[in-house]
């Protein structure tokens, strides 16, 4: 099967209307492209990576740089950790680290690095992640604790006030607030669509013991991302018994991208929502205020709040100092080893002894290097048929 076929397979049983949008979004850049097609990444990974790796840990199935991103906790402070956990699987370690450090060298070709510098950016991570792996122990990375980059983003949060964040996102019609669908961040939703997920969210409040709101006062189609565009997702404005008003985020689920091709067998969830609610919550420390699954006839949701402190940090913001790159990405390995420790020894995970002996090994770390360093070149040849067939009208 072609990458052509490959792709337009993976987004079959989407919402056409937003399908075609996110072909669009995947035209406009090679890392924009990068991040839409993970399951052509993980089947050539699965093919040509043949280096034994015998961990099994618990992962989001897409890491890549711009899946890290900040969120307030129910202990009032900001974290930042991987936040996108559609894909997420046990699998072994090099699968979640193959993505991250292709993701690195093909950032560093946006970013114009020279190629000497964007090795040094891939071996900061790996470095990074496997120090950590040795020491044994999990770390947080919040406010106190950022440094560089990630320091700055932190403090440009703080200025972030929910009552601004709801008034940016709704407008007021008839004196009620409802979602402003001309900002390019939502589209109208049917009645009857509409109706179903005011049936489905007022179930889930009546089994929930303390209900994040009382009242739906408007929902519209969601339109954010790249990879998951075209599944269903919804913005929800409610409101609470205090009249206070919150944005929720309802994100339909589905099986893993990773789940034909995953080496190692999995547990079997209640849900395509519970499997990615409750390995976020083994992965992660502390866990958003709200992070719940949410469960239909037919399919499953992850229901999230939308907060002004929740954003991702984008690395083209970057400020052109090496050092400072250097030093997210390390953060960025402390965070990916963390996780892999938190969450070690669950159903099948690898203990963290096993972990600490497979940090110490060398030998896979060079054979995924020369991999990853090697695969843009795939991601170049990719982009270029999928950008000669969309101009050729082959996915309308």
């Amino acid at each position: 099967m072609s990458v052509i076929e490959q792709i337009k397979q993976s987004n079959l049983g989407r919402n056409p209307q937003l399908v075609e949008y996110k072909y669009e979004r995947m035209s406009e850049g090679l890392f924009l492209f990068f991040r839409a097609t993970a399951s052509v990444f993980f089947h050539d990974f699965s093919q040509h990576f043949s280096t034994t790796d015998p961990t099994h840990v618990w992962g989001c199935g897409d890491l890549h740089l711009q899946n890290f991103g900040t969120y307030k906790a129910e202990n009032r402070l900001v974290y930042f950790d991987i936040n996108d956990f559609d894909d997420a699987a046990l699998l072994p370690a090099t699968w979640e680290l193959a993505r991250m450090l292709t993701s690195i060298y093909l950032a560093g070709e946006e970013l114009d690095l020279e190629p000497e510098e964007n090795e040094q950016m891939a071996l900061a991570f790996l470095s990074s992640y496997t120090k950590t792996l040795v020491s044994g122990k999990p770390i947080d990375i919040e406010r106190r604790t950022a440094t560089g980059m990630l320091a700055v983003f932190f403090d440009q949060l703080e200025k972030r006030r929910r009552k601004d964040f709801i008034k940016e996102r709704t407008i007021k019609v008839d004196g009620e607030r409802k979602l402003d669908l001309e900002n390019g961040k939502a589209l109208p939703i049917s009645a009857q669509k509409r109706s179903e997920i005011e049936t489905l969210l007022t179930t889930w409040l009546q089994q929930h013991p303390n209900p994040f709101f009382n009242r739906i006062c408007d929902i519209g189609v969601r339109l954010t991302g790249t990879a998951s565009l075209g599944l269903e997702r919804y913005v929800i404005l409610v409101e609470n018994t205090k009249e206070k008003q919150y944005l929720l985020d309802l994100k339909e689920a589905r099986v893993s991208t990773l789940a034909p091709l995953l080496p190692l067998p999995q547990p079997t969830w209640l849900s395509e929502a519970a499997r990615i609610v409750d390995i976020q919550g083994r992965v992660n420390n502390v866990l958003p205020t709200l992070l719940c699954n949410v469960a239909g006839h037919e399919k499953s949701f992850v229901l999230k709040e939308l907060q002004p402190e929740q954003d991702k940090l984008d690395f083209h913001l970057w400020d052109g100092e090496l050092e400072t790159l250097e030093d997210l990405v390390r953060t960025m390995g402390v965070i990916v080893a963390s996780g892999h420790l938190r969450s070690a020894g669950r159903q099948g995970s690898s203990i963290a002894d096993e972990l600490i002996e497979f940090a110490k090994q060398s030998q896979w770390q060079q054979d995924l290097l020369n991999f990853c360093r090697k695969y843009p070149n795939k991601v170049h040849q990719d982009y270029f048929a999928f950008c000669e067939a969309y101009e050729e009208g082959f996915f309308e």
